[in-house]
C-alpha cells in the first residue's frame, strides 16, 4: 500500500468532507491517504473553524522568524510516496521538501492558487519568491483553470497539473433549502420587516476588500430606480460597525451580523440576487445552491473561485469595477427583466450542482493516482 500525506498547519472544518471523500476514493487503489496537521493557533481558536481528524496525524509546530512556521512533519513525509503541501511562503518544511523533490528523493505536489490573488504587489519579493518555487515540485493541484494557466505560464508541464475546482460541501445547504416552507419565509420577511419584492442579499465577511461603501452607494442608485428594492447584509468582521452606520439612515437595509446554518440559509432565500461587488470567493457556491446569481465587478483581487461565474449566464461581472453607477444599472436592469433573472437563477443552481465537493474529491483522486505513477 502506498501512502499519500497532505501536510498543512491547520485542519479546517470546511475541508473535512473533502478529506473524508478523498480517503475513501483512494483506499480501493491501495493508497493510504493521511492529513498531517498541527493544533490551531490563536486566530483559528477564536474563529472555532478547525476540527480533529481521527485518522489524521497531529504534529507539533514551531514559530520561527516573523510569520514563518515549521511543522514537525518531516518524519511523516519521509514515510510517504507522495507529499502534498499548501503553496505558502511561510511554511518552512516546504523548502526541505522542495529540495528533496529537486534531488529526486521525494515526490512533492503543491496544492494552491499559484499566486496570491489579493496581492497589491504582484511583482514584489513575495510573489517573485512564490513563482521561483512554484516549478520545484513534481505535481500541481490547482484550484481553478486560472491557476492552471498561471502555473503553465511559469513553464510547468501541463500534463502534471490537476485542476480540482475548489469547492465546499453544499449538501447541507441544499437539504436546508428543501426543508424551508413558504410560510417560514414569510415569517422571516415579517421578522426583518421586508416590504419589497426586489431584494438583494450580501453574505460574507465584512472587511475592506468587500467594498461596503461601494455596495451601499450602488444600492442607493438601485433604490432610486426600483422603489421597493431592499438589501440584507449578513456577516461579521472588522467593518461590521461601518456597515451598521451606513444602514442607519437607510431603513431598507437590514444588517443582521453573523448568522450560521439554517438561519443564514433562510435569509439568503429571501433575496433574488447575491450582491458582491468586492472580493468573490467560495461564497459563490452557497449562493448558487440557493439559486442566487452572484453580481460582482471586475475587481482585480478576487479569489480564484470567481472563475465559476459565467458572465451573463449564472451571474454577472460588471467590467467598470470602480463605478457604482455601472453596477447599479446592471442590477436594476436584471431586476426589471424577470424572465432573464429566472434563467440566471436556474443557471446559478446548475453551477452549484456541478461544483460539488464530491466532484472535487474525484478529480483530486485521479490526480493523486497519476502523480504516483510518474
Amino acid at each position: 500500500m502506498k501512502r499519500v500525506s497532505y501536510i498543512f498547519p491547520v485542519s479546517h472544518h470546511y475541508r473535512l468532507p473533502f478529506h473524508e471523500r478523498l480517503r475513501a476514493l483512494l483506499a480501493p487503489h491501495d493508497v493510504d491517504y493521511r492529513v498531517v496537521y498541527c493544533d490551531p493557533g490563536e486566530v483559528n481558536l477564536h474563529k472555532k473553524d478547525t476540527v480533529d481528524i481521527p485518522w489524521g496525524v497531529k504534529v507539533p509546530r514551531s514559530n520561527l522568524v516573523g510569520s514563518v512556521v515549521y511543522q514537525h512533519g518531516l518524519r511523516e513525509a519521509l514515510k510517504s510516496d507522495l507529499v502534498i503541501v499548501q503553496q505558502e511562503n511561510s511554511l518552512a518544511l516546504n523548502y526541505l521538501l522542495n529540495v528533496a523533490s529537486m534531488l529526486g528523493l521525494k515526490k512533492l505536489a503543491y496544492f494552491g492558487h499559484g499566486r496570491n490573488f489579493q496581492s497589491r504587489h504582484p511583482q514584489g519579493r513575495a510573489e517573485c519568491f512564490k513563482r521561483f518555487w512554484a516549478t520545484k515540485v513534481d505535481w500541481w493541484f490547482g484550484y481553478t483553470d486560472e491557476t492552471r494557466r498561471h502555473v503553465e505560464s511559469l513553464g510547468f508541464p501541463p500534463e502534471r497539473i490537476t485542476v480540482f475546482n475548489n469547492s465546499v460541501d453544499t449538501s447541507e445547504v441544499r437539504m436546508a433549502i428543501a426543508a424551508v416552507t413558504p410560510k417560514r419565509l414569510q415569517e422571516r420577511r415579517d421578522e426583518l420587516r421586508l416590504v419589497g419584492n426586489h431584494v438583494g442579499v450580501f453574505v460574507g465577511g465584512l472587511y475592506p476588500d468587500k467594498r461596503l461603501d461601494f455596495l451601499v452607494a450602488s444600492a442607493d442608485l438601485i433604490r432610486s430606480r426600483i422603489i421597493d428594492y431592499e438589501l440584507i447584509v449578513v456577516g461579521g468582521g472588522e467593518d461590521l460597525s461601518l456597515m451598521q452606520q451606513l444602514a442607519e439612515a437607510r431603513p431598507w437595509i437590514t444588517v443582521t451580523g453573523p448568522r450560521f446554518g439554517r438561519d443564514k440559509i433562510e435569509l439568503m432565500m429571501l433575496g433574488q440576487l447575491f450582491m458582491m461587488p468586492g472580493l468573490v470567493g467560495l461564497a459563490v457556491l452557497d449562493a448558487g445552491a440557493a439559486k442566487l446569481p452572484t453580481i460582482t465587478t471586475a475587481f482585480p483581487y478576487h479569489s480564484p473561485e470567481v472563475a465559476y461565474i459565467h458572465d451573463g449566464i449564472s451571474g454577472m461581472i460588471v467590467r467598470d469595477w470602480e463605478s457604482p453607477n455601472a453596477y447599479a444599472n446592471a442590477v436594476a436592469a436584471l431586476l426589471e427583466n424577470p424572465d432573464r433573472l429566472a434563467e440566471m437563477r436556474a443557471a446559478a443552481g446548475r453551477m452549484a450542482e456541478a461544483l460539488t465537493v464530491e466532484a472535487m474529491a474525484g478529480r483530486f483522486a485521479e490526480g493523486v493516482l497519476k502523480a504516483l505513477s510518474v
